[in-house]
């Protein structure tokens, strides 16, 4: 996922600097401009949103572990 990152990066900065050189007037600038930030902001907010899932993905997992160990804990000294 971070090469699509690095890529989308590229792109868009080519983008702009063709969007610099080739473009007639400031609008096509603006587009050229804006095309160049979406190719390099998009990437990066899937990136980012993989990033989160998967650390929320650890924490629940976590949480479940430690109520599990507790559940044995609380069984065991029921017991005893």
């Amino acid at each position: 996922m971070r090469a699509f990152v690095f890529l989308g990066a590229v792109i868009g900065a080519l983008f702009l600097a063709f969007g610099l050189f080739i473009s007639s007037g400031a609008p096509q600038q603006a587009a050229m401009a804006a095309m160049a930030c979406a190719f390099a902001i998009i990437p990066y907010i899937g990136w980012r949103v993989s990033q989160i899932t998967d650390a929320e993905n650890e924490r629940r997992a976590f949480r479940q572990a430690v109520l599990e160990r507790l559940d044995k804990l609380t069984t065991q000294r029921s017991q005893d």
